[in-house]
């Protein structure tokens, strides 16, 4: 085989390896987001009707407020009669302020909980998660 020949050849073949490296170690991310969310156990409270949250100035509407710009990056859920999930935009604070309201819409009880986020490691990030917060008088 030729000098010329090998050369190409080797030319080629260092082009198609870095082409193929850069294409494998290439991923596209979707533009979506996800949200973060934590699970509190009321359990001690039964009577909790309402939960609201705050981190730092931005809290979940109070119970008979509607959402604004400020509030709508946080809700509060019901999962069942022990317990709620707090879920947060993309963000994962590293405490929460918590207040429980009863049906007449009366604090029950207020109390900051601190959060430990285990975050995902895919190329891609992902939703972060949590131990549930089990709330105590």
């Amino acid at each position: 085989m030729s000098r010329g020949l090998m050369r190409v050849l080797a030319v080629v073949a260092l082009l198609g390896g870095a082409a193929t490296g850069i294409t494998g170690c290439y991923t596209a991310c979707p533009a979506i987001g996800y949200v973060n969310g934590v699970v509190v156990d009321v359990s001690v409270f039964p009577e909790t009707a309402a939960v609201q949250f705050c981190v730092d100035a931005e809290c979940s509407p109070a119970p008979g407020e509607d959402e604004t710009v400020s509030t709508n990056l946080f809700a509060a859920s019901r999962q069942d009669d022990r317990t709620w999930r707090l879920m947060f935009d993309m963000s994962t604070p590293e405490d929460v302020d918590i207040r429980l309201f009863d049906a007449q819409g009366t604090v029950i009880h207020e109390s900051e909980e601190p959060i430990a986020w285990t975050h995902a490691d895919g190329p891609c990030g992902g939703p972060s998660t949590a131990d549930p917060l089990i709330l105590e008088p």
